[in-house]
């Protein structure tokens, strides 16, 4: 893939849902983030309605797939969901985890491709070009 003029590493991802609807995203390459990341909304959109639950309930009523994860900002509640397959090239991945997250809007992504991805994909950074390549 084309290097991105972003200064980060950008794929080309196509996700589909557990009702069947696809929605095609490009996403962050970061082998630092634990889970990949998607908005809620599209995340509700694809048949995951448990991704926009309250994460403010207390523990009694927490629920199960509710998922405490530290950031550079803290720590955050999200709803942990595993969405039916994610396309990356010629590449197929399925029930992969992802946790439902609003990023904001200046980040300039769509969503991010943690390691409950990419530990399962063939792909080759290269940090100096930004250049993304997906193995067979």
């Amino acid at each position: 893939m084309q290097p991105r003029t972003r200064g980060v590493p950008i794929l080309f991802a196509r996700l589909r849902g557990r009702n069947g609807k696809v929605r095609e995203y490009e996403g962050l390459v970061d082998s630092a983030a634990s889970y990949c990341i998607m908005p809620k909304v599209d995340a509700y959109a694809l048949g995951y309605g448990e991704a926009i639950q309250d994460p403010s309930t207390d523990f009694i009523t927490r629920p199960a797939n509710l998922m405490t994860v530290a950031t550079f900002a803290g720590y955050l509640d999200a709803p942990l969901i595993r969405v039916d397959e994610v396309s990356l090239g010629g590449q197929v991945f399925r029930n992969v985890e992802f946790l439902a997250y609003d990023l904001p809007q200046e980040a300039g992504f769509d969503v991010v491709l943690g390691a409950s991805l990419l530990s399962r994909a063939k792909v080759k950074l290269d940090m100096s070009s930004l250049a993304v390549s997906l193995g067979e």
